[in-house]
């Protein structure tokens, strides 16, 4: 035997459903077993019979449009437009927000028209003027990381983008060399070794020995003249600065040395190589986990250039390198499914006929005969709307009541 309890509840009537409202806080709960009996609304000893009783109010289908929500000139239904996010008709019918430029574009929220400004590009409006977009260029000494941040001493400390973001001067960890407009590390910067502008000769000072094999001298703890392995190549024997050197004996960038010495890709099931997907930090590694293929892009580079793909959800290597799923249209975008192209339907559309060829054809936003869904219709008799993908109801008038 199971049991129930329900709390003192009073009921409603909506077109086609029951809306139970709590009658009492906490207390009095009554216990439904296996009955033939029909439950029963106790109230708490308390409570007044107003306390229990509530008005039964039933909704009734309504082309009323909800706050927000209107019709339009160039609507297709009733109350089709979103006045609150519309870009075409923002605030008002007809009311457009400007295009996207080069760095921003608008948006409607709340029925305004906002700037947006692309933070990528490290601009933004500080003249607070609409009309003239984001003007202003956030890696200036006026104006740098954010608008009227100064940079106070532009010789020593100027508005520079060391870690991608604009700040005033460099990190501790680095100097700012101002022959170079950049910070650099003058401990082992070849060209700024223990200063600015004291530049190592990579065959060495006068009377020092020729270099070992694949190595050149550079800066090694703010000092030239000490042996560095060249591009591509490591000394895993660790006998560069001892006499009788084979210098920087192995070659990097392969599975079995990939970014230094023993760096085995192979035994770890995986590729020496350049991911393209990790940003535009040309470091090789090894890549591309169980799962994923290294999918190279540019083979003539050494080591190779690529990025790691999951074949089964990769748009641009859906089912195989290169297979790009590019069929992206304003109401569905390209998608890589198990391996196969497919398309999908934005927040308001849906594919409702299966047809592939004509795109997510449905507003399920507006249109009543799939309202929230495909097939989901509204009471078209009654000349029901379809407002933000739901059926509208208002509460019923006396003479509708009456009819029912």
């Amino acid at each position: 035997m199971t049991f129930r309890i329900v709390r003192n509840l009073s009921w409603t009537a909506t077109a086609g459903a029951i809306v139970f409202a709590c009658g009492s806080p906490i207390g009095d709960d009554v216990y439904l077993g296996e009955s033939s009996a029909p439950p029963s609304f106790v109230a708490p000893p308390d409570a007044s019979p107003e306390a229990t009783t509530r008005e039964l109010i039933e909704y009734c289908a309504s082309n009323k449009c909800p706050t927000g929500f209107t019709t339009c000139p160039s609507s297709k239904f009733l109350c089709d437009v979103d006045l609150r996010t519309d870009r075409n008709n923002c605030g008002a019918c007809g009311v457009t927000c400007p295009g996207a430029g080069i760095n921003d574009r608008y948006d409607c929220v709340e029925g305004q028209c906002v700037l947006r400004c692309d933070e990528r590009k490290n601009v933004a409006n500080c003249d607070g003027i609409v009309d003239n977009g984001c003007e202003t260029s956030l890696e200036t000494n006026e104006n740098c990381g954010a608008c009227g941040k100064r940079c106070t001493d532009p010789e020593t400390a100027p508005c520079l983008k060391p870690t991608g973001t604009p700040q005033c001067g460099c990190p501790p960890s680095s100097t700012y060399c101002k022959s170079s407009n950049a910070c650099v590390d003058i401990e082992s910067d070849s060209a700024h070794c223990g200063g600015c502008g004291n530049v190592c000769d990579p065959a060495g000072s006068p009377g020092t020995p020729p270099p070992p094999p694949n190595a050149y001298y550079g800066c090694v703890q703010g000092q030239c003249d000490r042996p560095k392995c060249n591009e591509g190549y490591a000394d895993c024997n660790d006998d560069l600065n001892k006499p009788n050197s084979d210098g920087c004996e192995v070659a990097l960038y392969t599975n079995e040395n990939c970014s230094g010495c023993n760096d085995n890709c192979a035994a770890q099931q995986m590729v020496c190589g350049i991911d393209l997907n990790k940003g535009l930090h040309f470091a090789p590694r090894c890549n591309c986990p169980e799962g994923q293929t290294f999918c190279v892009m540019y083979d003539f580079m050494v080591p190779p250039m690529g990025v790691c793909a999951d074949f089964t959800s990769d748009l641009l290597n859906c089912g195989g390198c290169g297979r790009a799923c590019l069929d992206a249209t304003e109401r569905s975008q390209a998608s890589c499914e198990y391996g196969m192209c497919k398309r999908k339907c934005g927040a308001r559309w849906a594919d409702c006929n299966g047809n592939f060829d004509d795109d997510c054809e449905v507003d399920i936003f507006s249109d009543p005969l799939n309202c929230g869904g495909c097939g989901v219709a509204c009471d078209i008799a009654a000349g029901q709307a379809c407002a933000g993908g739901r059926c509208v109801v208002e509460p019923c008038s006396k003479e509708e009541e009456e009819a029912r």
